[in-house]
């Protein structure tokens, strides 16, 4: 069923967490397959390299190392966010998510999104050195940067601005909802370090994947949504006068 109807009885100014989490549950449960596989792959080379690098006796242990599987988890996690914005699109509609339709529009905007992906990871990390603080209103600023780069088709800094825009006036809850989401990264740390005591190398990269794969499907979904509900209640529009532009 498409999520017309309810799009549009979303009032102005009208954004719920709730409602974001709900949605991304919903959309992810129904696509769970292709939307797993994809940030699972997404996550596995700079996974590989990282476990490699955090390796005393291995010969990759270096700190080139650790820069390459740090840069490839940013690209990869960039490309697969960008091709969950299709699918879940897609679903959000009412109609199937199709794996190569969501991996063509995805990697039709690669450069574009590489090159968000890199600005926003610069952006924040030189806030976070400024007492932290300021990287986490980056953060949330641009918390809906990558839908926007994919969707309205847009450079990497009007994908900002344009997130700075949808984001201002429900940024306080746009930082409630990092805050949940978080909790799927503090979950991975705990996992890998229980595994890591428990079972061998190869375990605790296959168990950490599968984990890493399930929140990071609901977290690239989170943020569709969360771009979603944002043009609905600032804007007015539905999910088909948004998608129109995959048609």
């Amino acid at each position: 069923m498409s999520d017309t109807s309810l799009s549009a009885r979303l009032a102005e100014g009208d954004f719920r967490i709730g409602r974001v989490l709900n949605r991304t549950s919903s959309v992810l449960s129904r696509n769970f397959a292709i939307f797993f596989v994809v940030t699972t792959i997404a996550n596995l080379p700079g996974a590989l390299v990282l476990k490699i690098a955090a390796d005393p006796g291995s010969a990759g242990s270096s700190r080139g190392t650790i820069l390459l599987g740090s840069f490839l988890t940013m690209v990869l996690s960039a490309v697969s966010q960008a091709v969950v914005v299709y699918g879940a699109f897609q679903d959000m509609r009412g109609r199937p998510a199709s794996l190569t339709d969501s991996l063509k529009i995805g990697l039709y905007r690669f450069l574009p999104v590489i090159g968000l992906a890199i600005l926003m990871s610069l952006g924040t990390a030189f806030g976070a050195l400024l007492l932290i603080i300021p990287g986490v209103i980056l953060f949330v600023m641009w918390y809906v940067a990558m839908p926007a780069c994919v969707v309205e088709r847009l450079g990497p800094f009007d994908s900002m601005a344009r997130s700075s825009e949808l984001t201002k006036g429900h940024r306080w809850k746009i930082f409630g909802l990092v805050l949940l989401l978080c909790l799927g990264a503090v979950v991975s740390e705990v996992l890998d370090e229980a595994l890591s005591t428990m079972a061998s190398a190869a375990l605790t990269l296959i168990g950490t994947l599968l984990w890493n794969g399930v929140w990071g499907a609901f977290y690239a979904i989170a943020a569709v949504v969360t771009y979603h509900d944002l043009r609905v209640a600032k804007e007015g529009i539905n999910i088909e006068q948004i998608a129109a532009v995959f048609d």
